[in-house]
C-alpha cells in the first residue's frame, strides 16, 4: 500500500510538471501572437478541467484570436470554468449578456452573473452591478443599492465607482443616503475581496 501511494504522489508531480510546462508554452506562443498553438496546448489542459486554460480560451473565443469569433463556443468556455468558482469566468458571462457581445442583451442573466462574481468580491462585477441597480436593468431601479455596490467596487480602488457613488448620492435624500451607506458598510464587510 506505502509502494502504491508513493507511485501516485510520483505520477501526480510528473503530470503537474507536464501540465504547468504545457500552460507556459501555451503562454509564450499566445504573446507571440502563435494563436492556433495556444489554442491547441490549452484546449487539452482545458478539456481537463484547467480553469485558467478554460478562461484564456473562452478570451480567444470571445474576441475572435486565432479563430472565428464564436460566443456560443465562449460562453460554453467560461461556463465550464465559472463552474469550477472562476470570478473572473463569472465576469466575462455578465459583461456578454449585459451588452450582447454578439449575443440578444440578456440583464437577468447579466445581473445573475455579475452578482455571483460581486459576492466573491470582484470589483468590477460590483460597479457593474451597481450600474444595473442604478438603470433597472435586470433588477428593480433601486439608488440606494446602486451606491452600495459603487462604494463597494470604490473602496477596492475600482476608479469608475468613486465618480459614479458621488453622483448618485446627488440623487439621494439624507435619510436615503443614511440607509444606502450602511448597506454599502454590510455589502463591503461581507465581500470585501478582489479576486
Amino acid at each position: 500500500m506505502l509502494r502504491f501511494v508513493a507511485l501516485w504522489i510520483v505520477i501526480s508531480a510528473m503530470i503537474s510538471i507536464v501540465h504547468a510546462g504545457a500552460f507556459e508554452d501555451g503562454m509564450a506562443a499566445f504573446e507571440a501572437r502563435e494563436y492556433q498553438k495556444a489554442l491547441t496546448l490549452w484546449r487539452t489542459l482545458a478539456e481537463q478541467g484547467d480553469v485558467v486554460s478554460q478562461m484564456n480560451i473562452g478570451e480567444m473565443y470571445a474576441k475572435g484570436l486565432g479563430v472565428t469569433q464564436n460566443i456560443t463556443e465562449a460562453l460554453m468556455w467560461f461556463n465550464k470554468a465559472a463552474a469550477q468558482g472562476s470570478t473572473k469566468a463569472e465576469f466575462s458571462l455578465g459583461e456578454i449578456y449585459g451588452y450582447g457581445h454578439g449575443i440578444p442583451v440578456d440583464y437577468e442573466q447579466s445581473v445573475k452573473w455579475y452578482r455571483r462574481a460581486a459576492e466573491r468580491g470582484h470589483a468590477g462585477a460590483q460597479f457593474e452591478l451597481g450600474v444595473r441597480y442604478f438603470k433597472g436593468e435586470g433588477v428593480p431601479m433601486d439608488y440606494k443599492t446602486a451606491y452600495a455596490w459603487m462604494d463597494v467596487a470604490a473602496k477596492q480602488g475600482h476608479k469608475s465607482s468613486l465618480s459614479y457613488r458621488n453622483m448618485i448620492a446627488t440623487v439621494l435624500d439624507p435619510d436615503e443616503l443614511r440607509k444606502a451607506k450602511a448597506l454599502a458598510a454590510q455589502l463591503l464587510t461581507k465581500y470585501n475581496q478582489d479576486k
